[in-house]
């Protein structure tokens, strides 16, 4: 052979070097890589949060909102510790209606909250005599949600371009427009629209119109 044959001798020491890796191994996991990967989830999970944070608060501001009913003031329609579910979004897309049962900032104290019907709209004349309501000198019909029909009596009120008249299903045991005056249209929160719990009493609110004869 010629003097470039000697390829035994680096087969090897090819075969020697085998023990070592062609490459650098790949470096193990590191606590850092662990890290990284604890702080994604973690951050994922504080925004996911924080969009839900967010969907509440927009549903409460804007569409729905809940109350518990407390004191006598409307039964026997609503009952105290009934929770109520009140839609904020009734009153964006439209106008509060006579019949409706509402919840509203009380006006002598907004601080609480009440939960109504409204009997009379704006610039209509309201007044109450011998237990019956008229409007504008028009009898109500007989409201059958009632479970007493005593109210006394109301010399004649006219309301404002934004005001309404607003009384408890419980006439006898209710603080409401009688007594204290009309309700402005900004003290107004929603509409109630659901009791949800107790669950025995679970049942969408009803609100029936209601219009003085002639």
């Amino acid at each position: 052979m010629t003097e470039s044959e000697p390829l035994s001798t680096t087969a090897s020491t090819d075969t020697d070097t085998e023990l070592l890796p062609p490459y650098p191994a790949p470096a193990p996991a590191t606590a850092e890589t662990d890290t990284t990967s604890l702080g994604e989830f973690v951050w994922e999970i504080l925004q996911t949060l924080v969009m839900a944070g967010l969907l509440i608060v927009f549903f409460r501001a804007f569409i729905f909102q809940n109350y518990i009913v407390e004191g006598n003031s409307m039964l026997e329609t609503l009952h105290p510790g009934e929770r109520v579910i009140v839609s904020r979004l009734s009153y964006i897309a439209g106008e509060p209606q006579r019949g409706d049962i509402i919840v509203f900032e009380y006006p002598l104290d907004p601080s609480r909250d009440f939960v109504k019907r409204i009997i009379g709209m704006p610039g209509e004349t309201i007044s109450i005599r011998n237990n019956q309501v008229f409007i504008d000198s028009r009898p109500l019909p007989p409201e059958t949600y009632l479970q007493y029909s005593i109210m006394g009596a109301l010399a004649p009120m006219t309301l404002g371009a934004n005001e309404y008249f607003v009384m408890g299903d419980n006439r006898p045991g209710s603080s409401d427009s009688r007594t204290w005056g009309p309700l402005n249209k900004r003290f107004i929160i929603g509409k109630a629209w659901m009791v949800y719990f107790p669950l025995n009493r679970i049942h969408l609110i009803t609100h029936p119109s209601i219009e003085p004869g002639p």
